[in-house]
């Protein structure tokens, strides 16, 4: 997995990933690779849904608080950027790549 998808700050890691709202899959996490990421959410990409449920599993998957997932840029697009704070990129990357 590259670093490319994984970025440091003073704050933690960003993050930059695709997600797919209203997915009928199980599996939270679709792709881990050298080139991307894909979540599903089961939410639908309506009233900030979607996005609400993304921070919240984020926030458990890695074992931190819900306010230390930020969505920096991608509100409205499937493509985001993601602040987790407190997390190095090598942490991040290993969660979601034993996943």
């Amino acid at each position: 997995m590259t670093m490319s998808i994984f970025r440091p700050t003073e704050e933690g890691t960003l993050v930059s990933l695709t997600v797919r709202p209203n997915s009928k899959s199980r599996n939270f996490i679709s792709i881990v690779d050298d080139s991307h990421i894909l979540l599903n959410l089961r939410s639908p990409a309506k009233e900030g849904k979607a996005n609400k449920e993304l921070i919240k599993r984020l926030a458990k998957l890695m074992g931190i608080s819900t306010s230390d997932v930020v969505i920096v840029s991608g509100h409205r697009s499937r493509n985001k950027v993601i602040l987790i704070r407190g997390k190095k990129p090598q942490e991040v990357a290993r969660i979601l790549g034993n996943l």
